[in-house]
């Protein structure tokens, strides 16, 4: 790696001139960046707190400014605004200059409002000044006190606490190629690879003995196995879109920082936790801090492969990952809280169960059955795939898979396996699609199971027409609406249409199904669905285990009909679904007591 400095510098040490090249377009933050940035201070309440990198290249006596005008020219603004109001003691460290633009420089120091409108340039940096002047206004009610008090408070955070990632690139670096990368190029600088150049820089050599390219070798290793879908699919629930370095998956867990947060303060937290470890182990004089601090990430991955090679785990963790458990808290689990001795393997898996158990929250199958569409959805869709990964798990003496990125490339949502009304389709080609997918069925020749009258097929084939058409069919609910009663009637066993039937609107009667994009297929009868799962069968594409199974009825006993999803189909699926759940099914307390 090219020689670099990187370090964390308080605000307050800024120190220099910076110049800023011309190809860099001039100021342009707001006062939404501005007030975020000022509200982020304060409210992190003299904690340590990291900006973004500010990247430069050291050029004789001052430094080229590659990256973090933005936020460099703010903090210099609050400074000259400090300075105003106590005094030149307050004043910026560190001056900027442009390239091809003396007169900014120049508007910068003196903050002549006369001349704002003179160009583009000058407008943004006035306007952001007095939005800086109203922030401070505003927070003190006015109060020359209050003020006094918020800006040597400010002052004490910059000096003290608020840091910026100082990222000093060899002077042989170009300039150009590097502000392309991070800005038009729209590829930023991550915590990985300011955390790479933490293990890898010039500098760093004797604190990892001689053993750099061992390191980036491992680097290279991991980030390649995070790629592999299989791997990463278990591991978790954000797409490869959604993390440029996968290898920041287990940086992000070594420090601890929360998988799921959004709160864009933490962008760079995990860089933070690692130069603060180094810094720390530097100054307690640990031999080689560098290599020990490496040898906890290259374990912690080791420990993340183990997990998806052992079968169980893989299944449990998996599992629990994908239903919203934050692989954090299953890491916490392993290591056993604060005393960072993990678990043994059967204590760990009986941590796993409990945490399965805690996820469905259910002591028996009274409590699987009561499980219905419109009140415990997130419930019923956590005991599904859980009743999924089960299946496969204890299938074929434990050489099958639970396909965990296959199951998160398509959205399964919560279906009925027969539905009672298509009532939620409001739109003609809803309509159309689901009138062609239930004649194609009763206008079979090989139909010898429901018995359609001509007057009701003919109804249903002057609508398709119609619709069909493109020209305006009139009113297409009311008639559709009689249509799809008396067809659901002809694809419903009698049973069925007991609308009182506890096993038809719970548990009994729904599956994962893609169907998310398909308002007519949610809303089909069983056969229909039953042929639609059949054509993908036939394409290979993934379905979960228990869905295709259900629409083979492989769980329905005797001699079932294809064609009806009945009465003793939905009470055979159900005594499934409980065979394979009801071992992560919770004690009562009573219980407990009495065993």
């Amino acid at each position: 790696m090219p020689n670099i400095v990187l370090d964390t510098k308080n605000v307050g040490e800024i120190v220099g001139e910076f110049y800023l090249p011309d190809y860099q377009r001039g100021y342009r933050w707001t006062e939404d960046e501005i007030r975020l940035l000022l509200d982020d201070i304060y409210e992190s309440g003299g904690k340590p707190y990291c900006l973004q990198p500010i990247v430069v290249k050291k050029t004789e006596s001052r430094f080229e400014l590659i990256d973090g005008q933005q936020r460099l020219t703010t903090i210099y603004l609050i400074f000259k605004y400090m300075e105003s109001q106590l005094g030149r003691l307050y004043a910026p460290g560190f001056s900027l200059s442009y390239e091809t633009r003396e007169e900014s420089a120049d508007f910068l120091k003196d903050l002549d409002m006369t001349k704002r409108e003179s160009n583009i340039d000058f407008h943004f940096i006035a306007n952001a000044y007095e939005y800086i002047e109203r922030y401070f206004e505003n927070r003190s009610a006015g109060n020359p006190r209050q003020l006094a008090a918020l800006l040597t408070t400010l002052n004490q955070y910059f000096m003290e606490k608020v840091s910026v990632i100082w990222y000093e690139v060899d002077s042989a670096e170009d300039g150009i190629k590097l502000f392309e990368r991070l800005n038009i190029g729209k590829i930023p600088l991550t915590s990985s690879e300011l955390v790479k150049a933490l293990f890898l820089k010039e500098s760093a050599k004797d604190q990892m003995s001689g053993r750099q390219e061992e390191v980036s070798l491992q680097w290279d290793m991991m980030e390649h196995e995070l790629h592999d879908s299989s791997f990463w699919g278990f591991l978790s629930n954000l797409s490869g879109e959604q993390m440029s370095t996968r290898i920041d998956f287990v940086l992000d867990l070594m420090s601890g920082k929360n998988h799921n947060a959004k709160d864009k303060r933490e962008k760079y937290s995990t860089f933070f936790y690692f130069d603060s470890e180094i810094k720390r182990l530097l100054s307690e004089d640990e031999e080689n801090p560098l290599l020990k601090i490496w040898a906890r990430v290259y374990h912690l991955f080791l420990t993340l492969r183990e997990w998806y090679e052992e079968h169980d785990f893989y299944h449990k963790i998996g599992y629990l990952i994908s239903v919203g458990t934050s692989i954090d808290k299953i890491y916490n689990a392993w290591k056993n809280g604060e005393n960072k001795i993990p678990l043994a393997k059967d204590k760990f898996m009986d941590k796993l169960d409990e945490m399965i158990s805690e996820s469905i929250d259910m002591s028996s199958k009274d409590e699987l059955l009561a499980l219905g569409y419109d009140s415990n959805r997130e419930k019923l869709h956590r005991v599904l795939t859980l009743f999924n990964v089960e299946t496969e798990r204890l299938m074929d003496e434990g050489k099958r898979c639970f396909p965990f990125d296959k199951h998160k490339d398509a959205n399964w949502s919560l279906e009925h396996v027969h539905a009672q009304n298509a009532e939620n389709l409001t739109k003609n080609k809803d309509i159309l699609a689901w009138l062609e997918s239930h004649f194609t069925i009763l206008n079979s020749d090989t139909n010898d199971i429901y018995e359609a009258d001509e007057p009701l097929l003919e109804k249903m084939k002057v609508l398709i027409n119609e619709l069909r058409s493109g020209r305006d069919p009139g009113n297409v609910r009311d008639r559709f609406r009689d249509i799809q009663e008396a067809t659901i009637t002809l694809f419903s066993p009698r049973e069925t249409m007991d609308r009182d039937n506890p096993y038809l609107h719970g548990l009994a009667n729904m599956a994962l199904l893609d169907s998310a994009q398909n308002a007519a297929l949610s809303n089909s009868v069983f056969d229909v669905k039953r042929q639609r799962i059949i054509e993908y069968d036939k394409k290979g594409k993934y379905i979960p285990i228990c869905t295709k199974n259900l629409f083979f009825k492989y769980y329905s006993k005797g001699n079932p009909s294809l064609s009806f999803w009945g009465e003793l189909d939905r009470r055979n699926y159900v005594e499934a679904i409980d065979e394979r759940v009801s071992p992560y099914y919770t004690k009562k307390k009573d219980d407990s007591l009495n065993a």
